[in-house]
């Protein structure tokens, strides 16, 4: 389904190249994801007030928030489906008339069905909503701009969030839940109007795209694994059977939504060998339904965690949710952060995740008897938290949304918001107030640890493991020092505490800013890598009736390429090979041997003699001597022919080093060629340079060329390393067993040759060329 855009419609959201989406179309996308994440956190902190006032028992509490969390999944996974068949704006339009009727029939429920029933109608039909507005920002959006989109709307939605905390507060001191529960019916009838002015227009499909076995089997199941995942902390919290549900739930969720692509494209040994970047790798998908399960897990159980610590400490359910607020101001930062960064998923997912399990782990320690204070110290570490855990979101989330598919758009966009329920649905089995009783507060301690560890596994997964595992040392360690080699009194403390957070957010913040040198090394490497592959192409194993082996190694091993140079080419002549050496080395040699190659790999085509050839090299070369006003430019080169069917190869030496012949019985001698003038010094006439040296190339005889970086390599003593006695010693004579042979020895001569060095083995093979021959031009 394409977008049109017509009438009002186009005028509301602005026309797609303006920069994507006018103030009005992101306000709306933003104000619907609120709706998202206010409404579930206004059902669970009233829901024992508005039980109480509608008569329901502590059985129905809990079946009603089991069927929120079914409704709510089986609503986004409908929705989903429908934005493929009716288009997105359809879907949300109706999805914002039932959340309006939902809200109706629950604020205006006296009983426990109808209140069920509005819980139930809503929910489901936020989450179409959800799922509509999801499924537009790329269409609403240009890809560019999506970064800035997510990182600011995840701002806004931490505004919601403490608006919420707000909403809960006020409706405890007036005695009513009512008017906070009147919120969202309000907020989805204000953006009716909006909504169906910003949204595109989409052509109703004749033929819908089919979805995957997967999805049809998937979504019931989930469904049924989410209201599973709710009751399982009725039992207990510390049962393994819930993060195992958990995590075995969030991959068939990865799997559904993935509409048959792979969910692991490269397996890890490919992408260990080829060392790319792995979060281009993964799956967008996998990621953000991990990251979306870490965010509902961890705000779900902070905010369970906050309540039963702080009222151990003597505060009220109000300084929990002042604490709990933090959350919200960390969030806000992080989406702010990540908005203007641009930060990349791996370095957020490694340090953010991994900051959020430091916060979650000193909360053990907030201290007794004096419950403002340590209200203070859990609203700091909340708001670490938030940061932490929204931090990767932003780049997580972009990827997915970059990477929704033009068919099946909508399936995949429900991956994420489930992911965020089903992660909630793993903790939020008991209602607020219902946690602080005396049976619940022994497996507090559990839960917060579970949490730290689940955060911990998803910044491994997500992140960079270096980042994950030092920050996780560290805190460790503090934790280790503050309570158990210290005294109680002094792990009580706020700055014992502070002690402890800022150990291992210092830890995190070095290991993350080495990781980012290492990251910016790895981007240099491989522009190097593009670069030498680009000016020195890889040699084929053979090129017309020769067999060759080749090596090649900068001196300096950062750059991928320094002075020296070599090509082999088959041209209508025979198989041209040129090696040489210019003046200097590095980087500031590669302009050379860019200008010197290109010039041999065109000219080697077009003229018939090594003479002119090399005149014509020579030319080039003064030319750009000239052109850098660099008088003292110029290379060394050796030219060799071989014509098919001949045993002899036709050599020209311009102040090169000559070549060693490795003959029968390890015979090694240097074959002597006359030197001519170095190419760049404009003294290569052809009318004047002596014709070729004819060399004899006997089938048993193997011609080693090499530069100088080989032969004046020096050891301790300052002798030059002995190229041909060792070339004597080579257990064969094949080209490649020579040249690791003589490498191999090189490398106990010297640590540094400090030299560049080229290298190529060559022997006549009259055998039919294999596929990896070198193609004639």
């Amino acid at each position: 389904m394409r977008p049109t855009w017509a009438g009002r419609a186009s005028r509301g959201a602005g026309a797609e190249d303006d920069g994507g989406g006018t103030g009005l179309g992101w306000s709306v996308l933003v104000a619907g994801f609120t709706l998202g994440v206010l409404a579930p956190t206004l059902h669970n902190a009233t829901l024992t007030r508005a039980a109480a006032d509608v008569g329901m028992d502590s059985r129905g509490q809990d079946l009603a928030q089991v069927l929120v969390v079914c409704a709510s999944l089986a609503g986004l996974f409908r929705a989903g489906r429908a934005v493929d068949v009716h288009g997105a704006r359809r879907v949300v339009l109706w999805s914002l008339l039932g959340t309006c009727a939902g809200g109706l029939l629950l604020v205006s429920a006296v009983g426990p069905v109808a209140y069920g029933a509005g819980l139930v109608v809503e929910s489901a039909s936020i989450m179409g909503v959800v799922a509509g507005y999801v499924a537009s920002v790329p269409v609403l959006h240009l890809t560019g701009r999506l970064g800035r989109v997510v990182g600011v709307s995840f701002a806004a939605m931490a505004v919601a969030l403490t608006s919420g905390v707000a909403l809960v507060l006020a409706a405890n001191e007036a005695g009513g839940w009512r008017a906070a529960e009147a919120v969202p019916p309000l907020l989805a009838a204000v953006l009716f109007v909006p909504a169906f002015r910003t949204l595109a227009v989409e052509r109703r499909s004749t033929a819908p795209p089919a979805v995957s076995t997967a999805y049809k089997v998937g979504c019931p199941v989930l469904v049924l694994s989410g209201g599973v995942l709710q009751a399982a902390p009725l039992r207990s919290w510390v049962d393994a059977g819930v993060v195992t549900l958990l995590a075995v739930t969030l991959t068939v969720l990865a799997v559904c939504c993935t509409q048959g692509r792979s969910l692991f494209p490269v397996r890890p040994r490919q992408r260990r060998r080829e060392a790319r970047e792995p979060a281009d790798e993964d799956s967008p998908v996998g990621a953000a339904v991990l990251a979306g399960g870490a965010w509902g897990f961890g705000q779900s159980a902070l905010a369970t965690v906050l309540l039963v610590l702080l009222t151990d400490r003597g505060g009220s359910q109000g300084e929990s949710l002042m604490a709990w607020a933090g959350f919200g101001v960390g969030f806000a930062v992080a989406g702010l952060y990540a908005a203007r960064s641009g930060i990349a998923a791996r370095p957020a997912a490694a340090l953010g995740l991994t900051l959020a399990a430091v916060g979650v782990a000193v909360l053990p320690v907030l201290p007794h008897g004096r419950s403002t204070v340590a209200t203070a110290i859990a609203a700091l570490l909340s708001v670490l938290v938030g940061f932490g855990i929204v931090l990767p979101q932003v780049p997580v989330v972009t990827r997915y949304l970059v990477s929704l598919p033009a068919s099946g758009r909508g399936v995949t966009a429900t991956a994420y918001p489930a992911a965020v329920v089903l992660g909630g649905a793993a903790v939020t089995g008991i209602p607020y107030e219902a946690v602080i009783s005396p049976s619940t507060r022994g497996d507090i301690q559990e839960l917060l640890w579970i949490t730290v560890t689940v955060l911990a596994l998803s910044a491994v997964v997500l992140g960079r493991s270096a980042v994950a595992i030092a920050v996780a040392g560290g805190a460790a360690a503090q934790y280790l020092l503050v309570t158990v080699v210290s005294e109680d009194r002094y792990a009580q403390r706020p700055l014992s505490l502070a002690a402890f957070a800022v150990t291992g957010v210092i830890v995190g913040l070095a290991v993350w800013a080495r990781g980012r040198q290492g990251e910016r090394l790895a981007r240099a490497l491989a522009a190097a890598t593009a670069l030498q592959q680009a000016v020195l192409r890889p040699l084929p194993a053979r090129a017309g009736e020769l067999e060759m082996a080749d090596l090649y190694r900068p001196a300096t091993a950062d750059t991928g390429i320094g002075g020296d140079f070599y090509d082999v080419v088959r041209t209508p002549f025979g198989t041209r090979i040129l090696i040489g050496d210019v003046r200097g080395k590095g980087l500031q040699a590669v302009q050379t041997v860019a200008d010197v190659l290109g010039c041999f790999r065109s000219q080697a085509h077009e003229t018939s003699g090594l003479a002119e050839l090399a005149a014509r090299l020579d030319r080039h070369l003064a030319r750009s001597a000239l052109s850098r006003q660099d008088g003292e430019l110029f290379a060394t080169a050796l030219l060799l022919e071989h014509r098919e069917g001949s045993d002899h190869l036709d050599a020209l030496n311009c102040g090169h080093l000559p070549p060693l012949a490795v003959g029968p019985g390890h015979e090694v001698h240097e074959v002597q060629l006359p030197a001519l003038l170095p190419l760049g010094f404009g003294g290569l006439d052809p009318d004047t340079v002596p014709s070729p040296v004819r060399l004899s190339l006997s089938d048993d005889t193997v011609l080693l060329l090499h530069t100088d970086g080989l032969s004046e390599a020096r050891n301790a003593a300052g002798v030059f390393y002995p190229v041909a006695p060792r070339l004597r010693t080579a257990p064969t004579s094949r080209p490649r067993d020579l040249i690791t042979h003589l490498m191999t020895g090189l490398a106990h001569w010297t640590h540094d040759s400090g030299d560049d060095i080229a290298l190529i083995a060559l022997t006549r093979s009259p055998e039919p060329p294999d596929a990896g021959a070198l193609p004639r031009h």
